[in-house]
């Protein structure tokens, strides 16, 4: 254990563990969309809108997802951005577009 912080035992605690990174606004609104549909939606843009600084863009949602799970992601995330984002957000910040049907049947959803 570390002799400063009794309870911090930096080399063995989280070995094999994947860092926590803290639920973000966007992936909030991504753990309600199924994962069937990920592919649908293509050259999908982090920005701004979705609580990032800065721009990222990938090509599909479930990349987008993956690299706002990570530390890296994490570190690029507007930490006083707490406002709710919507299915019309991600849409708009979405290159392709994404069927109709499958726009409503995600609205009924409540996502």
């Amino acid at each position: 254990m570390n002799q400063f912080h009794s309870s911090l035992d930096l080399y063995h605690r989280n070995k094999g563990r994947r860092a926590t990174v803290p639920e973000t606004p966007f992936l909030l609104l991504a753990k309600r969309i199924p994962p069937m549909y990920w592919r649908l939606f293509q050259g999908v843009t982090l920005d701004s809108r979705m609580g990032y600084t800065g721009r990222r863009q990938f090509h599909s949602l479930g990349q987008a997802i993956d690299w706002a799970k990570s530390s890296v992601g994490d570190s690029w995330s507007n930490k006083r951005f707490h406002m709710p984002v919507g299915l019309d957000v991600l849409l708009a910040c979405t290159a392709s577009k994404v069927p109709e049907h499958l726009v409503e049947e995600l609205k009924r959803r409540g996502s």
